[in-house]
């Protein structure tokens, strides 16, 4: 071998080791994620960090309206005295649904958490460095160096109550005037006839004792009641009187509207209304699309049972899922649209709207390099923009 060939052998060699050498550092850069099973994970001597994707799960506000209809002490005598039918005959307790809210929140999925084993230096002139950006929940929002920027914490808002009720009626209102005296005073006339020859005298008696009013007598009592309490609203209304109350005659109209209601309340019987809200959450998965909320009566006596369901409209099928990755690779999100509907069965829902569920949708992974920065949705896991330099 001559010296021309020494020489040339020697810059090739040089040539090609230039070339290879970012080749050999590109490929040392090596971070490694896996999906958490709960067992302590193996990191490597530059440590590692956990991440989770994230999912969606809904609150339902329910307002229902508690209708509880009690007959009164004289139902029964109502078509005989006061020639209606139209009253309440047994006690019912129904619910009529009012309105529903959905809520979407967003959580850390606990399905879907995933450990990042860091790529260890090689020595001590080979730095590494790389940025992870995760919320306050632990979902990864950003990789790269200039990731977004930390979001602020939004106002803790009160936790609503599991269930409510607000009272338009009192329960214990009852029939005041059914606690009326019942006991009456009878009088017996006894008469005595005294004959003295051709003379007749008749000796009157009375004696006065005291009986207890039968229910049918009070409810009696009861209609004549109202019968006098119409007349004298007549007669204060058509000027009987021709005194000029000026204002006062309102007042005098509606206490005895107030009083003709209390006695009509002893026949028809009374309306309770109560506002109950109740609060439910519903976390959609694939394998479980709908829940049962509660049961509840209706107007007619029926059990009827409230649920929510999802739906979704723009199934993925033409993306395979992945479960695992290579290195320097991130797990994301490509979110799904459902449909999410409120109602019973055999009935129009009360309730429909469309929203973005992530959970629904599939998990894919992206690439990533040293200088590649990758912003990542929070709401969704998807996303949303990725630069390489």
């Amino acid at each position: 071998m001559t010296a021309n060939h020494r020489v040339t052998f020697f810059i090739a060699g040089v040539f090609l080791l230039g070339f290879l050498l970012p080749v050999k550092i590109q490929a040392q850069y090596r971070f490694q994620v896996i999906k958490a099973n709960g067992k302590p994970e193996v990191a490597s001597p530059a440590g590692g960090m956990y991440y989770a994707l994230p999912k969606t799960i809904f609150k339902i506000h329910v307002v229902l309206e508690k209708m509880t209809e009690i007959p009164g002490p004289f139902a029964q005598y109502t078509p005989q005295y006061l020639g209606s039918t139209h009253y309440i005959k047994t006690r019912k307790v129904y619910y009529r649904l009012l309105s529903v809210k959905v809520t979407p929140v967003t959580v850390a999925d606990p399905h879907e958490v995933y450990y990042i084993r860091f790529p260890q230096d090689r020595s001590s002139k080979e730095k590494r460095s790389f940025g992870v950006q995760l919320n306050r929940q632990g979902i990864i929002t950003g990789f790269g160096f200039q990731i977004a920027s930390i979001e602020k914490p939004a106002p803790a808002a009160p936790a609503p109550a599991s269930s409510q009720t607000y009272l338009f009626s009192d329960l214990r209102q009852g029939f005041e005037m059914q606690a009326g005296y019942s006991r009456a005073q009878k009088i017996d006339t006894i008469v005595h006839k005294i004959t003295i020859d051709t003379v007749t005298i008749k000796r009157f008696l009375y004696k006065t004792n005291w009986v207890n009013l039968s229910e049918k007598d009070r409810a009696n009592a009861a209609a004549k009641q109202i019968k006098n309490i119409r007349q004298s609203r007549f007669n204060l209304l058509t000027g009987y009187q021709e005194v000029n109350y000026g204002e006062g005659i309102r007042y005098m109209d509606a206490e005895l509207q107030k009083l003709e209601k209390e006695y009509l309340a002893l026949f028809l019987g009374r309306e309770y209304k109560q506002m109950v809200v109740r609060t439910f959450v519903f976390d959609p998965e694939k394998q479980t699309l709908s829940e049962k909320l509660f049961q509840f009566a209706g107007k007619n006596g029926n059990q009827q049972t409230l649920s929510v369901r999802a739906k979704v409209v723009n199934p993925l099928k033409t993306v395979a899922e992945e479960k695992t990755t290579g290195p320097d690779a991130l797990f994301y999100r490509i979110p799904a649209q459902a449909e999410l509907s409120v109602g019973t069965a055999g009935a129009a829902p009360f309730y429909s709207d469309t929203f973005v569920v992530p959970q629904l949708g599939v998990i894919s992974t992206v690439p990533v390099r040293e200088t590649s920065q990758v912003l990542f949705n929070p709401q969704t896991g998807a996303v949303l923009k990725m630069e390489r330099k």
